[in-house]
């Protein structure tokens, strides 16, 4: 059995001139860390599934959001949020898709963890999200990889 390495953690993958992002780093509800400010453990276990440029949205209570979402339909505010955070991110930095992860709990293993990857439009972005949620009983994930595209 593996040793949980990270937990609770959320980031944005994508494409664009690094320079323009230090400039332009959308407020998003939650902090924002770059590339360089992220733990190096957290990079390695993600480096399969990342883009040239990512960040982290820094907010330890932000999985707890999933565990009261009961119908896909009528998601959290904190997610209706977030999606406008994405759209106005994209938009400033014409940014046409970014992976969306969220990680519930990394082992040292990654291949202990359930990772489940997903490709929507962002007008889906809650369905894609709703596997994140304990009363979603098609699909369980613990840790998403949703590939956005606007």
């Amino acid at each position: 059995m593996s040793y949980v390495i990270f937990d609770c953690s959320q980031f944005l993958t994508f494409s664009c001139d690094e320079a323009e992002l230090k400039n332009k780093v959308a407020p998003f509800g939650m902090k924002v860390l770059l590339k360089e400010e992220i733990a190096k453990k957290k990079l390695t276990y993600l480096s399969p599934f990342l883009e040239e440029n990512v960040i982290e949205l820094f907010d330890q209570e932000f999985i707890g959001v999933f565990e009261d979402w009961k119908e896909e339909e009528n998601p959290p505010i904190e997610l209706v949020n977030l999606k406008k955070e994405i759209i106005d991110f994209c938009s400033k930095m014409n940014i046409e898709s970014l992976k969306l992860i969220i990680i519930s709990c990394a082992s040292e293993n990654i291949e202990e963890d359930t990772i489940i990857s997903k490709s929507v439009q962002i007008d889906q972005l809650y369905g894609g999200l709703f596997v994140l949620s304990k009363w979603s009983f098609k699909e369980v994930a613990d840790n998403l990889i949703l590939a956005i595209n606007l």
